[in-house]
Formats: structure tokens, sequence, C-alpha cells
């Protein structure tokens, strides 16, 4: 997953690479406090890992449009020379059943990275504090 800081001198996104779903996650590979350099203007900045915010994978989403647009044409050739000679209704419903293939995983590809994302945005590691 990618996550990213904003630049307080140019307003630009620094982006950071890690391996953490979390921010707990985070904090425990790369500390509460990640170093970043910003690319366009320069500067060195501290970020809390509160401060740091993640976006959807690009990746994940060319990956998932690839294997729609790759697995749904496949399918009809694999498919079609298995029922060319037979003249029975219920080609259609293992046609589509097999087009459900793609989508499935498409849409579970989707799903997982747009869990990954809230649930590093929506955490925090620091919560409110309680005055007791």
């Amino acid at each position: 997953m990618k996550v990213y800081g904003k630049c307080k001198n140019c307003k630009n996104e620094i982006g950071y690479r890690t391996n953490a779903n979390t921010r707990v996650e985070f904090a425990m590979q790369d500390g509460e406090i990640k170093k970043l350099n910003c690319k366009n203007c320069g500067t060195n900045f501290e970020f809390h890992v509160d401060e740091l915010y993640a976006n959807h994978s690009k990746i994940a989403q060319i990956g998932a449009g690839l294997i729609f647009l790759i697995g749904t044409p496949l399918i009809f050739f694999l498919v079609n020379p298995i029922f060319t000679d037979s003249r029975n209704h219920y080609v259609i419903y293992v046609v589509g059943g097999f087009l459900l293939i793609p989508i499935f995983a498409y849409a579970v590809i989707n799903r997982q990275d747009q869990t990954r994302v809230s649930d590093f945005n929506n955490r925090k590691l620091k919560g409110r504090i309680h005055n007791i």
C-alpha cells in the first residue's frame, strides 16, 4: 500500500510504500515518526503516523481491470468450442456462470483495496485523549 503526506511548503503529496495495512502496523514497522523527502521542493519533513493517509492502489485497479478485460473474452473462447455441437438450452446458463468468474475476481480485488484503505484512514494511532 502507498501512504501519503502533504508537503508543508508546496502542498505536493509525498508518497511512501509500505506493507502495513493499519496505522498500528505502520508504527510497529517504521516508527511513529516517518521522515519523508519532498521531490518537488527538496525539503525533508517528519510526519506522525496520524498525519499520513492512504489512497486506492492503481496497481490493484489495473490488475482487476486486466483480469476482467482478459478473462471475459477468454471465457468465450474456452467454453464455446465445448458446446458448438450441442443444441441444449443450458449452454447459456453455463457460459453465463463462467462469465461471473472475472466479474467476481474484479469485485473482490476492488473490495479488498477499499477495505485496506478505509481501515488505514479511519483508525488513528492515538485516539481522543479523555480527561478523567
